[in-house]
């Protein structure tokens, strides 16, 4: 037991071992208070307990510790050079395609403007036939086959196929898209409407260039071919060969949705935008599902042929017959597409698995909202340009 301090007499302190006089805080102006009133303890008690604890492990050291492991290095590298290398590829192919679209606008101003010079504006406006004919070759051939061509001639190498995929699809299964890609061509003019009457109600009246109806047998047979047949492959050679073709490489759900756009974009107006683009993204989902763009050119030809049809029988047989016939041919799609919708369904054809086992496989996989932003500075200028044109023909009632 400790002695108490400077305790000759063994004196009992209450308070401590130190006598009254030393029981005062030396920083208190009040000497002789005891420290049982200043509430200071006594020199022999530490006012802390500076005991020892066992060692005890943190238990959340293992979830915040990352100890640098080479291989995990190594492969984070690797993910951000891919993934770095994958968006100067797309931010490239968007500059090469934004260059085609200028391509394809400047060829049609030309056009335009030779057809003036020469004097031809008026038979252009008066002659159902020869408007046909310089829309085949002004619009789909100087402006869509051979722009795009040049583009894949140049970027050869950079396609993981043919330029025109061409995969033996089977007549059955060849009958079960076309008529599927129907059904969504009905839906897609019926959704057309619907936004045609909701800028109705919101004051705007949209527009769109109106081919005139033909006036003799050999229009007729024009109108076919200008109207219907040439826009199947021409269009589908440009979008759904050239432009997918480079575009699905880097995913195909992006190429399916950035080629539609592109698609809607080039006709100029909203409401053929509108429906170009829902339909756009079905011809292209059908060219990947299939390898092959014959369905796509198909359902083209088909979904154009319906309003080249009507235009005919109204020639023919009166405007009552020709809505009657159309009337009679969506419900036969219909039935059709409900068919093919059901078969397809079952046989599972609606899902893109290769990227997602790539993105599963590597982790290198660029969200598709990153891979449509890279393609937007290429796009500015003709998208600048097709939307001016666009805008054009949205008007204030």
């Amino acid at each position: 037991m400790q002695e108490p301090f400077n305790n000759p007499n063994n004196q009992n302190y209450q308070g401590g071992y130190y006598p009254p006089q030393y029981q005062t805080n030396p920083y208190n102006q009040n000497q002789g208070v005891n420290y049982q009133q200043t509430g200071y303890p006594p020199y022999n008690q530490p006012p802390y307990s500076y005991t020892q604890q066992p060692y005890q492990p943190n238990p959340y050291a293992n979830a915040y510790s990352h100890p640098f492991d080479p291989k995990e290095a190594e492969r984070s590298r690797e993910i951000y050079l891919k993934r770095k290398k994958e968006k100067n590829e797309i931010l490239k192919l968007g500059f090469a395609i934004g260059i085609v679209l200028v391509c394809y606008l400047i060829v049609q101003l030309i056009a335009v403007s030779v057809m003036a010079v020469l004097g031809l504006t008026d038979v252009y406006s008066s002659s159902a036939t020869f408007q046909y004919c310089f829309n085949v070759v002004a619009v789909h051939l100087l402006s869509l086959v051979i722009p795009f061509g040049i583009l894949s001639l140049i970027m050869k190498n950079k396609y993981d196929g043919p330029v025109v995929p061409t995969k033996k699809v089977g007549f059955f299964n060849s009958c079960v898209w076309i008529s599927f890609g129907m059904g969504c061509c009905i839906i897609a003019n019926y959704a057309t409407n619907f936004i045609i009457n909701l800028f109705k109600m919101a004051g705007y009246e949209l527009s769109q260039s109106n081919m005139l109806e033909p006036d003799g047998i050999f229009s007729c047979i024009a109108m076919v071919i200008a109207t219907a047949i040439i826009p199947g492959v021409c269009e589908e050679f440009a979008m759904r060969c050239c432009t997918l073709g480079l575009l699905k490489k880097h995913g195909k759900a992006f190429g399916v949705i950035a080629v539609s756009v592109v698609f809607g974009l080039i006709h100029g107006n909203v409401i053929q935008f509108v429906f170009a683009f829902l339909v756009g993204l079905v011809l292209a989902f059908i060219t990947v599902k299939t390898d092959s763009v014959v369905p796509a050119m198909f359902i083209h030809t088909f979904n154009n042929g319906l309003s080249v049809t009507q235009d005919i029988i109204k020639y023919a047989a009166g405007e009552k017959t020709a809505e009657n016939v159309v009337v009679i041919m969506f419900i036969v799609w219909g039935v059709l597409a409900i068919a093919s919708l059901a078969y397809l369904v079952i046989k599972k054809q609606f899902t893109f698995a290769d990227n997602k086992e790539k993105k599963e496989k590597d982790g290198s996989e660029l969200s598709l909202g990153t891979k449509l932003v890279m393609l937007l500075p290429g796009f500015a200028v003709p998208f600048i340009l097709l939307i001016i044109e666009t805008a054009t023909t949205v008007t204030k009632i």
